[in-house]
C-alpha cells in the first residue's frame, strides 16, 4: 500500500511539474491568448455602445424629419391665407371706392358724350361734366354709351357695370373735377373692364348688391 501511495503522490507531482514547465515554456502564447480576449471583449462592448447611440440617432433624426414636414405643411397653409387675404383686400378696396361714389345712373344726352375714332387706338368716347359730377359718372357716362353703340355688354347685370365703371375711374383718375371737364376713355379700356366685370367671383357680386339703389 506504501508504494501505491508513494506512485500516486509521484504521479501528481509529475503532473503538476508538467503544467509548470509548460506554462513557463509558454508564458508569451498564454499572454497573447489572454490580450486577445481582452481585446475581442472590448470591441463587442463598443460595438454595442454604437448600436445605441445609433438607434437614439436615427430616432432623433425622425422626429427632425417629422418637425420639418409639419412646418412645410404649416408655412403652405400660411401662404394660402396670405394670398386669400391680399384678394379680399383688393375686393375690398374696390368695394369701398364703389360706395364713395355710386348713384343712380343718370340720363345720357348726345351733348355729354362724343365718340372719335383713330386708325390707332379704336374709337374714344369722350364725356363732359356737369354739375357735381366726379370721374365715376364720366366712366359709368361712356360705359354705357358703349354699349348702347356696339351692344357689347348688353348681358351685364347691374353689379357688373358698377365694378366696370369703378374699373375705368382706377385707371382714369380720383382728383376732383368741375363742371365742363371732358375726360376720354379708349375703346380698348372699355372693353377691357367688360372682361374683368364678367369674371367677377359669385361673393364679389353679392357684395356689391348691396350698393344697388332700388
Amino acid at each position: 500500500m506504501e508504494t501505491e501511495i508513494e506512485i500516486t503522490e509521484s504521479n501528481t507531482k509529475g503532473w503538476f511539474e508538467k503544467i509548470k514547465d509548460w506554462s513557463y515554456e509558454n508564458w508569451q502564447t498564454i499572454l497573447v491568448v489572454l490580450i486577445v480576449l481582452i481585446v475581442g471583449m472590448s470591441a463587442y462592448n463598443y460595438n454595442q455602445e454604437t448600436d445605441d447611440s445609433s438607434g437614439g440617432t436615427m430616432v432623433a433624426e425622425n422626429e427632425s424629419t417629422e418637425n420639418a414636414i409639419v412646418e412645410s405643411n404649416g408655412s403652405q397653409e400660411a401662404i394660402a391665407e396670405t394670398q386669400d387675404q391680399e384678394i379680399a383686400n383688393q375686393e375690398d378696396a374696390i368695394i369701398e371706392n364703389i360706395e364713395k361714389e355710386v348713384e343712380v345712373v343718370q340720363e345720357i344726352t348726345e351733348e355729354e358724350i362724343t365718340i372719335s375714332s383713330s386708325d390707332d387706338s379704336g374709337k374714344t368716347y369722350t364725356t363732359t361734366a356737369i354739375e357735381g359730377e366726379g370721374i365715376t359718372h364720366l366712366a359709368r357716362h361712356a360705359l354705357a354709351k358703349y354699349i348702347q353703340e356696339t351692344g357689347d355688354g348688353e348681358d351685364l347685370a347691374q353689379e357688373h357695370k358698377i365694378y366696370a365703371e369703378d374699373y375705368l375711374q382706377n385707371r382714369t383718375g380720383d382728383g376732383e373735377i368741375e363742371k365742363g371737364h371732358q375726360e376720354s376713355f379708349s375703346e380698348v379700356l372699355i372693353q377691357e373692364a367688360i372682361t374683368n366685370a364678367r369674371n367677377l367671383s359669385p361673393q364679389s357680386i353679392e357684395n356689391l348688391s348691396k350698393y344697388i339703389k332700388n
